[in-house]
């Protein structure tokens, strides 16, 4: 039984706090009282509670269970949680939208996974493998996808991994297409860059030619060297593309190009040595020849030599049998 006093106080504490409130079916003006606060309440308390049809049941599981499909020697069991881990970064440091150096934990769902059809590929088509680009020139990085609804891109600051992955209407990513160029020292270096070193990187946040084709401006050029250039294609909120299945093509494209000395100097300068190398051997030919020359004139002049004395000899032994017959 509740009182009448009592009555009175929670309703005088029930106006006090709708007044101002919009009643649904009410007229917004003149003070209106009632109880349109408690739906939103509702709505509110609703939605930060993790909904029962939305628990996967898989990720209660191990995967290493007796008579699990797919089961190999050698495989982890994985982490399980009976409500989607959602939690799982309870007493960590939150990223709550922020690039946080020192690491932290994102609570936010992976999101929409795409069809198998609806895959991402990506072809670096400048710089090509090989390319010499000239070192302090401008050049640009072109980047051919398909199945990339492109051009996406939110505030890295504040809103960095804050949103699930989402499809377009047609079934691909939402999402944009970074690129990044690393110095490697060598085309055939087998040590991997320090991935917090980079010459160049850049978000692409258009959607290029409309039809797949993106470019990021490589403003100024590079410094002579050996490089990589990569994609890193990622949903709206920067996080990389998660893709239906394990077994596919790779989504990014890397290739490795140099860049030499302004002005073409590397390629005059090995002109300039190659015709250098070419004097040189001509010159050692020409002395060699000379030499030749020479050794063939000297050998010339020791025949030429020899043979007087051999004819005087002759001479000499033909006179002295001519007197020895005349005796």
């Amino acid at each position: 039984m509740i009182y009448p006093l009592a009555l009175t106080t929670i309703l005088a504490a029930t106006a006090t706090l709708t007044h101002g409130l919009t009643v649904p079916g009410s007229s917004s003006t003149g003070g209106g009282f009632g109880l349109g606060v408690l739906p939103r309440q509702q709505k509110q308390a609703k939605s930060s509670c993790l909904n029962s049809n939305l628990i996967q049941s898989a990720s209660a599981l191990t995967g290493q269970e007796p008579g699990t499909d797919g089961i190999k020697a050698g495989q982890a069991k994985s982490e399980t949680d009976p409500n989607n881990f959602i939690n799982f970064c309870e007493g960590q440091t939150i990223t709550n939208g922020q690039q946080i150096t020192a690491g932290s934990c994102s609570g936010v769902p992976q999101g929409k996974i795409p069809a198998q059809k609806n895959m991402i590929s990506a072809m670096i088509t400048n710089p090509q493998p090989g390319t010499t680009v000239e070192a302090g020139k401008t050049f640009n990085v072109s980047v051919q996808t398909t199945h990339l609804k492109a051009g996406v891109f939110v505030n890295p600051t504040t809103n960095y991994y804050t949103a699930p992955q989402d499809l377009d209407s047609s079934g691909d990513i939402i999402g944009h297409c970074h690129v990044t160029i690393q110095d490697i020292g060598s085309l055939k270096s087998t040590t991997p860059p320090d991935p917090t070193k980079f010459a160049f990187f850049k978000g692409i946040d258009d959607d290029g030619n409309g039809k797949g084709l993106l470019q990021a401006v490589v403003d100024g050029g590079l410094p002579a060297g050996t490089y990589r250039v990569c994609t890193m294609i990622a949903a709206a909120n920067h996080q990389p593309v998660i893709m239906p299945v394990a077994q596919r093509g790779a989504q990014d494209d890397c290739t490795k190009f140099e860049v030499t000395g302004g002005g073409g100097g590397a390629t005059k300068d090995a002109g300039a040595a190659k015709d250098a190398g070419a004097a040189k051997g001509a010159g050692a030919a020409k002395d060699a020849g000379a030499a030749k020359d020479a050794g063939a004139a000297k050998g010339a002049g020791d025949a030429t030599a020899t043979k007087p004395k051999k004819s005087c000899d002759a001479t000499k032994k033909k006179e002295k049998e001519k007197k020895k017959g005349g005796n």
